[in-house]
Formats: C-alpha cells, structure tokens, sequence
C-alpha cells in the first residue's frame, strides 16, 4: 500500500487516512459521481460464437461469477487485440466532464491488489480526481466487454465496488478539512449510477437522508434494464428524488412497469406529480431523445409539464457505443452548470455523446 499512498500524495498532495479511505485536502466539486470501479478489457469479436457457447446474448449486460469472466477474456482475447482501461459507468462520466472543463470527484472501491495498484496508476496519470476506498481480501471489479457488429455485449464481476462502506463514506463528508460537500447554498450534484445501487442500501439512504437539499441535487443513471428490474424499490425511491434522471427507453420502459404505469409518458407525469421541478432524458439511439419535464430555472418552482422531442446528432463512423449514456450525462450536466437552457443542454449532451462514439473506449477525439 506505500505505492498507492505515493500515487496519491504525487496526484493530490499529502493524503491522510480515515479508516481506509485515503482521502485529501481537495476543493469540493460541483458534481460528485458514486460508481463501480472496474478494470475493463475490450474485446473486438470476429463472429458471435464465443456468445451462444457461454448462453450470453448480443447485445445484453449482466454480472457474472468471476471464473467464467476471466475464461471468457482469456478465450476471447485468443488471437484478438484486447485493450485495458478503467471502466465504470460514473468513472467514464467523470473523465469526459474532465475532459470538457467541469471537474468532478468520484467516489468507489477497490481491492488491494494488483488490478487495483494498475487501476489506480491509471486514475494518477489521467489528472482523475478519485476517493477510494481499499477492500481487504477482495479482488479489484472487473468488466468484460465483447464488441460484435458496433453492438457491445458488457459482462462484469463488481468485487471490491460492493463493499463500499457507508462508515468511511459518513466519516469523510463530515472531517473538517476532507468533506467533499459544498455548502448547501452553493449548487453541486451529487450523480449515482444504476450500476451502484445493489447491495448500498445503506449507503444510499445515507445520501438521500444527509446529503440532498436546498442546492444539492441528485442526479440518477438507471443504467440497464436488469438493474431496475433487480433493484425495483430502491431506484423508484431514487427516482422519485432525482432531479435529474437519465436512461435509454428499455431501462424506462422497465421502470414505468415497475411503478405501474402503461407508458413512459405516464411515468414521466407520475414522477413530476411530487411537485418539486424534474428534468427526465431519455436516450432511443439513432431516434433522438426525449425529455420530460417540468424545470424552469434552478431558483424558481416547478412550472408546466412538457414533452419535447430531439433529434439525434449523425455519427458518420460509429466505433463503440460503449460509452455514450455516460458521455450524454457528461455533456448534459456540463452544460447545465454553465447555465445553459435544457435545450442547449440537451443538443451539448447530444453531440458530446456521438462524438465519443467514433472512438473505442469512452473518449473523446
């Protein structure tokens, strides 16, 4: 652990320590971003086969017991080129907010391992701003993801990202010099991704208890289907007090059925029914997005719903779509801290999203 204690005092400066937590003396940023941290492999497959023999569909996530994920990096690597990056949902929304101009924190966990050691090299060398909690006797999260035809399928085993301690968590955001929280009347965003919310129960309610108010919202990715279909009580309590909520038409459609709706439409006017403004985006591909909502600007009440329709930016070379929900929600909350309308926000998180789509991994040219 001294190399990681180093890596971090030559990225931040002099880091203590809070029970695990390496933590340091850093400005705290206007958005905080909760996520697995995942050393991911990319795969570029010449044909589905490797897919029907392990009975995984094109196209799909999901978890995966640890064994059959490194047999299947090892069987799909065989004689293909494989790339290694750090990966995670929140993490790869960080690097692009990064990348635009707005830095952000990112909180997880890792193993004290040597996946974890690579990872967190990767992080120094990036300029990546990250509080990292360190798991004993648990392996660094990994993802493995298949790319056939532009159609990812991503498989992961999350390892260390489960244990993250809410105690760490709570000690961190109430040190006197370490707290990541700005003052409740300066705005900051605190961002969840889908991926996060299994087993936090604990850690969740924490945020939602302590964390949210007045000028400090939430904003929430529903990540996969499956997430909501696993997790459906937690995340329609997320929903609910989101301010901001991403996610592509399976993943609403899902979470509509989940709070009994028909439609989307109907869950969207469910949601804004609380009474406190809401600005839903749904992602539909090469059809554009959809935003629900009924925002008017940060300081004034709730206006009128409305359903708005936007086209989606052309890609002339798409490359890996891996990335561009996570980019999207970069580019949105990128935009929306620099004052922007949801339009303008919208048609920034649009075209940050297919540009990083012509690049392999989640990057921007």
């Amino acid at each position: 652990m001294e190399f990681l204690h180093y890596a971090y005092g030559k990225m931040f400066g002099t880091a203590d320590s809070i029970d695990g937590m390496q933590v340091v003396n850093l400005t705290p940023r206007k958005v905080v971003c909760f996520g697995n941290v995942l050393l991911d492999r990319i795969v570029q497959l010449e044909n589905p086969e490797l897919l029907e023999r392990y009975q995984l569909e094109l196209g799909s996530k999901g978890e995966i017991d640890l064994d059959t994920l490194n047999k299947i990096v090892t069987e799909a690597a065989n004689g293909s080129s494989c790339l290694s990056k750090p990966g995670g949902s929140a993490l790869n929304t960080v690097r692009i907010l990064k990348h635009l101009g707005t830095d952000a924190q990112f909180f997880g966990a890792i193993g004290n391992d040597k996946n974890g050691e690579h990872l967190r090299s990767i992080i120094e060398e990036r300029g990546i701003e990250a509080r990292l909690q360190i798991i004993e006797d648990v392996h660094t999260g990994q993802c493995v993801c298949l790319m056939n035809n532009d159609n990812p399928t991503l498989y992961a085993n999350i390892g260390a990202s489960a244990k993250f301690s809410v105690q760490q968590l709570t000690q961190v955001a109430t040190h006197r010099t370490q707290s990541f929280l700005r003052p409740i009347e300066r705005k900051q965003i605190i961002y969840i991704e889908g991926f996060f919310v299994p087993h936090r129960t604990e850690v969740l309610d924490y945020i939602l208890r302590d964390l949210l108010r007045d000028r400090r919202h939430l904003a929430l990715n529903l990540s996969a289907p499956y997430i909501v279909r696993q997790n459906t009580q937690m995340m329609l309590k997320l929903a609910s007090r989101a301010m901001f909520l991403f996610g592509n038409r399976q993943e609403f459609e899902e979470l509509a059925k989940a709070a009994g709706c028909q439609d989307v439409d109907q869950l969207g006017r469910q949601l804004l029914e609380v009474g406190s403004a809401k600005i839903i985006l749904i992602t539909n591909g090469a059809n554009g997005v959809q935003l629900i909502t009924n925002y008017v600007d940060e300081l004034s009440p709730a206006g009128e719903l409305r359903i708005e329709d936007y086209r989606a930016q052309r890609v002339d070379q798409l490359v890996d779509a891996t990335g561009a929900g996570d980019s999207f929600v970069a580019g949105f909350l990128h935009g929306w801290l620099a004052k922007r309308s949801v339009a303008e926000c919208v048609r920034l998180a649009s075209t940050v999203a297919a540009k990083v789509v012509t690049q392999m991994g989640c990057n921007l040219p």
